[in-house]
């Protein structure tokens, strides 16, 4: 799997990536540390929780790494929840994270695709 296809796989994003970072290397670089980003990992965790400070940093720390790397599947959903958090409403979080969730993993699984 390209770079590009990757992109394709997650919704689109790859012009604006390739804009910013000159190189499918570089862009394969950062997609590497989103691969080991624990912040998904860490909002799952939180929400179950019911932490809703915890899951709203998580969040949010996720929304950055996703609006850098311009992963537009995610990007829409994830700020969905970060807003509902940031109004302290976990309940509205937790029915938008299927819609998080579902994006991840179609993110998850072209990222094995790419990556080694």
């Amino acid at each position: 799997m390209t770079v590009k296809e990757f992109y394709e796989a997650c919704g689109g994003g790859y012009e604006t990536m390739v804009s910013k970072f000159a190189s499918d290397a570089m862009i394969t670089k950062f997609l590497e540390i989103f691969k080991r980003d624990k912040s998904f990992e860490t909002l799952c965790a939180k929400l179950d929780e019911g932490d809703t400070e915890g899951a709203f940093n998580a969040a949010h720390t996720l929304k950055g790494v996703v609006l850098n790397l311009n992963l537009v599947g995610l990007i829409d959903p994830v700020c969905n929840v970060v807003e509902a958090l940031r109004a302290g409403n976990i309940n509205a979080a937790r029915s938008l994270f299927p819609k998080v969730k579902e994006a991840f993993a179609r993110t998850e699984d072209a990222l094995k695709r790419i990556l080694p």
